[in-house]
């Protein structure tokens, strides 16, 4: 008997998430909105996929306090999974991924870490089950595909805090596909207005942290990059610094760096202490730029 695998390329729910996040990455690098109109061509009202892609949203933001009613619930969209047009969907996805293969590098367009991917995998496989009858499948695995579903459902498995969205969020997704990209092009110009007192180097960090969703490899260069760039810079001005307690600081600053210039992951904790480093780096920068003046 066989088990259906997971195929991220033929999931509907996952390949949307990922063009979302690429939409957001597009905006914040001024490039041409390549994503943003893949979105609107083949998740729109009038394509087979989007209905599907609403099955997969049901199952991810329901939930249930009753295991009978989640178990009914996800045979219920799974029936109604069946009713689609198969062999619509196959052309549209097929020409979906042809165009995402014909503008992006796929690995790096599936590296994207998708928060709730255990659940989307999960719709996937139980949705080739019910549509793909021909083959003999592992009932075993269905039940427990079923129940991984279910469990989601009842708030009983551990991404359940990860997949938890605020009611702005879920509203969001209710809405036509040209309004939520509309929205992230909002969140974008905000960001620009809330954080307008940041230096480049500043910006240049959340920027790469906030497309690190569709490419964290770069994320970890350019972390990298900068750490190593600050712990020269700081060692090249420590010997220059007469006040004590300065030293002491900037000494223990360049510690701390060493200790995450090499890390393989980077985490919220390590892009918070990068950017209080720019921030000492310009007070000293002022500091620096005083004595200067009063040298003159």
């Amino acid at each position: 008997m066989k088990q259906i695998k997971h195929s991220k390329f033929r999931n509907t729910g996952f390949l949307f998430e990922l063009l979302v996040r690429q939409v957001t990455s597009d905006i914040l690098n001024n490039r041409k909105g390549i994503a943003e109109g893949l979105l609107k061509k083949y998740f729109n009202s009038k394509t087979e996929l989007s209905t599907e892609l609403k099955l997969y949203q049901f199952i991810v933001s329901e939930r249930y306090n009753s295991e009978n009613r989640a178990e009914r619930f996800v045979d219920a969209v799974v029936e109604s999974r069946a009713k689609l047009d198969e062999k619509k969907i196959l052309k549209e996805k097929y020409n979906l991924i042809k165009e995402i293969k014909d503008n992006y590098s796929i690995e790096e367009f599936l590296r994207s870490q998708i928060p709730n991917y255990k659940v989307l995998a999960s719709v996937y496989k139980i949705f080739e089950y019910k549509t793909n009858t021909e083959q003999n499948y592992d009932p075993k695995d269905f039940v427990n595909t079923k129940y991984t579903l279910v469990e989601h459902l009842i708030g009983k498995t551990p991404t359940t805090k990860a997949l938890s969205e605020s009611t702005i969020q879920t509203d969001l997704r209710k809405e036509d596909k040209e309004i939520q990209l509309l929205s992230y092009k909002m969140l974008v110009d905000s960001f620009n207005q809330k954080y307008s007192n940041l230096n480049d180097k500043q910006k240049g960090l959340l920027k790469e942290y906030i497309n690190s969703f569709t490419n964290s490899d770069t994320l970890k260069v350019h972390f990298t990059t900068e750490v190593k760039s600050l712990i020269k810079e700081f060692k090249a001005v420590v010997s220059k610094i007469s006040d004590k307690v300065t030293k002491i600081k900037l000494t223990e600053t360049i510690n701390q760096l060493n200790k995450i210039s090499n890390i393989t992951k980077v985490k919220d904790s390590h892009i918070t202490s990068l950017m209080m480093c720019y921030e000492l780096e310009k007070e000293l920068s002022d500091v620096a730029s005083t004595i200067g003046k009063r040298t003159i």
